[in-house]
């Protein structure tokens, strides 16, 4: 086998054969783009023409037609420079050598002028007008010049003109213009294009010299061009793009451009706004609704300061009468260190009003339910209040029947059995007084239940010991005789450590309490142990109540302080412990819930404990019996009245009655006084009354008011007109004495 043999192969691969082996090598090729992306990438570089802002082009067309009227000009003025004879008839007109004939073609040009000025007639045809004013100039200055070669650069100079117009017709019709002049005129009659023999002699190389010529000023046109077009295209993009309005303003107050948003919240046509006075297009309104001036509008303030101003909150006034609320900043123009205009930005803010509006009636609607969810709450708090009353006022009822039980039995004894020793009498009279004031004391504990109190008056000094004792004392009906009833043992234990006082709410606290030990009997269907501690922590007060139920699960302990979560169905509120909850945080405490599902709760409250608190007086003495008053007794009950006189009697008092109050008034002002006492609730004429019209008949008399709605009135607060002291009933002897010693400090003693 030879060594090595050719192979044949694209001529792009080496190729040969070793061994049996084809070994191939490929030279690399040159990546090029395929003829139709080239073209595309060669007519990007292409200006597209015709892009221009109006007011720019409006500019440069100025200035092109006054060059236009400049060069008219130029070439009648030229005629007697040139040696022009002056010759007044039709034929000098057609004369080369006259100067009607230069004024004449000087007319031409200003013809083109003139009508490139009228603007019905299109940006294209204007411009194209131009072009052919500029154009015939050049080809009249190189027939005057005799065909210098000098001025036949007049046409490169003014296609470069022509160009800043930046449209492809009225350019490409001005090369159209000079390739004629060159390419026709110059090769028929060269004599009249050029002015020397090289050029008369060979006119198609001269022409294609030429042409070359305005081939690069073309190309470099374009190029300029194409930039500049590119640079409006970013500067119009941005504009576009921008999602608030923009518009400029000259010094004039005339707008020269305008985006499309600012054209869309206007109202108007962008092209129309174009050249307008600002008060044709947009007004600013005056806080009370009138339009200012355009010269006193804060838009245009720039241009008397030369400062950027904003305002927010502001009224535009459309040219169709409509009105926009905006949010605007407006910034001067400087070129040079020379204010141009003013640029305003702006943003259409009626959705933010709506939204703002919207919002405010979401507000209200969210005020006018929070506060009907609050007035819900109240009341829904109001009948878990009312069902822990209940309970504890079937309590009282019982513990009340209890109190009487003794007293209606000691006295049938007494009654049965009048020849009874005198210490077994004293004796049975003891037991009756203890169970009276207990009854008494019962009825006292139901203040507790209606006292309206201020659920921010916390302030007061809280026995924690005395709350825990009263509590548990007035929930004993619903945890004792209540469960016994229904089969089951529940045992209440307490354990209070020596506490501070806490600055707090004692009834709040009371409440509190007691709708623990209510949730702890819920929570022991079969009977158990209720366990109530206090002890200090550092400068806390920790209570903890404990049961030994059913415990919850952990769902239900992160569930239950929330309002109406209840767990007992139809017989439950859900807002026992929600109370709880916040009578804890009104006092600035935290609550902790330990519990176990099958074990047993316990809840912990922590509550801060009062840094200093009056110390507690030692028990008053018996009130020493005042001097001897002449009483005006004023009460529908008999046994009342008979039991009032014979303690005021005991004292050294004389006492007149009344059995109600129109007798009591009769009586009065017959007979003089030292003190009134009158029971409120009487028929024909109440307590209040008596004391009204005592209070008008003889002001310095002082009135007790002796009632069972003491108690009640103390903790409504109730007060009436022309009452010095109101006294609960029952009342025992040294409350009586205390009363009327108060109320008689200032009374002068009789003569």
């Amino acid at each position: 086998m030879p060594r090595s043999a050719a192979y044949r192969g694209k001529p792009a691969d080496i190729r040969f054969r070793y061994s049996g082996i084809v070994f191939a090598y490929s030279r690399p090729m040159a990546l090029r783009p395929p003829i139709p992306t080239l073209m595309k990438r060669l007519w990007s570089l292409v200006p597209s023409g015709g892009s221009l802002p109006e007011s720019v082009w409006r500019s440069r067309h100025r200035f092109l037609a006054g060059l236009t009227f400049f060069h008219a000009a130029a070439i009648a003025a030229a005629a007697p420079f040139l040696g022009k004879h002056w010759e007044l008839s039709i034929w000098s007109f057609f004369d080369d050598d006259s100067m009607l004939h230069v004024v004449g073609e000087g007319l031409v040009v200003a013809s083109f002028g003139a009508l490139a000025c009228w603007r019905r007639i299109g940006r294209t045809l204007q411009a194209t007008l131009v072009g052919f004013g500029l154009m015939s100039s050049s080809a009249i200055l190189v027939h005057l010049s005799g065909g210098y070669i000098e001025f036949h650069f007049h046409f490169f100079v003014m296609l470069a003109f022509l160009a800043l117009c930046q449209d492809w017709i009225p350019y490409l019709l001005a090369v159209a213009f000079v390739a004629v002049h060159h390419g026709v005129v110059g090769v028929l009659w060269p004599q009249a294009v050029y002015n020397h023999e090289a050029a008369v002699n060979a006119p198609w190389t001269w022409a294609g010299i030429h042409a070359l010529f305005v081939l690069w000023s073309c190309v470099g046109s374009v190029i300029a061009w194409r930039f500049n077009e590119r640079a409006y295209a970013q500067t119009a993009l941005i504009l576009e793009a921008a999602g608030e309005g923009i518009f400029g303003v000259d010094t004039e107050a005339r707008i020269v451009f305008i985006n499309p948003a600012a054209a869309d919240i206007l109202g108007i046509d962008a092209r129309v706004a174009i050249g307008k006075r600002i008060g044709h297009v947009v007004y600013h309104l005056a806080t009370d609704g009138t339009r200012l001036p355009d010269e006193d509008s804060p838009i245009l303030a720039p241009l008397k300061d030369g400062k950027a101003h904003q305002a927010s909150d502001q009224i535009f006034g459309r040219a169709d009468g409509a009105y926009v609320p905006v949010d605007y900043v407006t910034t001067p123009m400087i070129e040079r260190d020379e204010l141009t205009g003013v640029v305003v930005s702006f943003n259409d803010i009626t959705t933010r009003h709506r939204s703002e509006a919207a919002l405010q009636k979401s507000h209200r609607m969210l005020e006018e339910t929070l506060v009907q969810l609050k007035t819900t709450q109240q009341q829904m708090l109001q009948q878990e209040r009312l069902r822990a009353m209940g309970q504890m006022a079937s309590g009282i009822a019982h513990d009340f029947n209890n109190s009487l039980s003794p007293i209606v039995g000691f006295a049938e004894l007494l009654k049965r059995h009048p020849d009874l020793p005198q210490e077994t009498t004293k004796t049975y009279a003891e037991l009756i007084t203890t169970a009276a004031l207990d009854a008494a004391s019962v009825i006292k504990r139901l203040r507790e239940l209606y006292r309206e109190r201020d659920e921010s008056a916390i302030d007061g000094a809280v026995d924690i010991e005395r709350c825990i004792n009263e509590v548990v004392a007035l929930t004993q009906p619903r945890w004792k005789n209540q469960a016994l009833g229904d089969g089951i043992v529940i045992r209440v234990d307490t354990r209070v450590a020596t506490v501070p006082l806490i600055a707090g709410d004692a009834p709040g606290i009371r409440e509190m309490l007691a709708n623990l030990i209510f949730n702890a009997v819920d929570a022991m269907p079969e009977g158990g142990t209720i366990t109530v501690r206090a002890r200090a922590e550092g400068s806390d007060v920790v209570l903890e109540v404990a049961d030994t139920g059913t415990g919850m699960t952990d769902e239900v302990r992160q569930r239950c302080l929330e309002p109406f979560f209840s767990t007992k169905g139809k017989h439950g509120t859900g807002l026992g412990l929600s109370l709880v909850h916040s009578t804890i945080e009104r006092h600035g405490g935290t609550l902790t819930i330990a519990t176990e599902l099958g074990r047993g709760s316990t809840f912990i409250v922590r509550l801060p404990s009062q840094d200093k608190v009056g110390a507690v007086g030692s028990p008053a003495e018996p009130p020493a019996a005042s001097r001897a008053l002449r009483v005006l007794l004023v009460d529908d009950d008999p046994l009342v009245r008979k039991s009032v006189v014979a303690q005021l009697e005991s004292q050294g008092h004389a006492v007149v009655t009344a059995p109600n109050g129109r007798e009591g008034l009769e009586r009065f002002t017959v007979g003089r006084f030292d003190l009134v006492v009158t029971d409120r609730a009487m028929p024909e004429v109440g307590g209040d009354q008596v004391a009204s019209q005592i209070a008008r008949l003889a002001p310095d008399t002082p009135v007790i008011m002796l009632t069972g709605f003491g108690d009640l009135m103390a903790a409504k607060g109730d007060h009436p007109a022309g009452v010095d002291a109101i006294v609960s009933k029952p009342v025992t002897l040294d409350a009586l004495i205390e009363a009327i010693r108060k109320v008689t400090v200032k009374v002068p003693a009789p003569r």
